[in-house]
């Protein structure tokens, strides 16, 4: 399966858009498309699976105030889990 990832500016701010697999292998390429822009948006309509380094990548744009949009339901879980996992490391509650 295959990663295509592709930005562009709009009037809002950056808009990047991540298509099919993303793995480790896929996260160099996926940092340097979010570079710059003042306003991240990374629209994941097209996004078929991720593996946990990628989900915990995604997690922590979104905790940085990138907005994730068109999240598929099942990577949304995959997400929020990492965000879950990281609270209850640091010894907080969720």
């Amino acid at each position: 399966m295959s990663l295509h990832i592709a930005s562009e500016e709009d009037r809002a701010g950056l808009v990047v858009h991540v298509s099919g697999a993303l793995s480790l292998v896929g996260l160099d390429e996926l940092r340097t498309a979010c570079r710059g822009g003042t306003r991240l948006r990374i629209d994941l309509s097209e996004l078929l699976t991720a593996d946990e380094e990628s989900t915990r990548f995604l997690a922590a744009l979104r905790d940085n105030g990138a907005e994730l949009v068109s999240v598929p339901p099942f990577i949304d879980l995959l997400i929020r889990s990492r965000l879950s996992n990281s609270i209850h490391k640091q010894g907080g509650t969720p």
